[in-house]
């Protein structure tokens, strides 16, 4: 019974590394992809087509 219950905390033990590894690898890819708030309307090129 002992090893029973050796088994169910590594499991939940494990499932919780997990969880946590992929939480913060998650929270630091978002973070790469953000665009930066320093960009302001006036350094953005127009998004007006122009006619020839």
């Amino acid at each position: 019974m002992d090893g029973v219950k050796l088994a169910v905390i590594a499991i939940m033990c494990a499932l919780f590394t997990a969880t946590l590894v992929i939480g913060i690898g998650g929270a630091v890819l978002r973070s790469d992809k953000t665009p930066r708030a320093s960009t302001t309307v006036e350094q953005q090129p127009s998004m007006t087509a122009e006619l020839y």
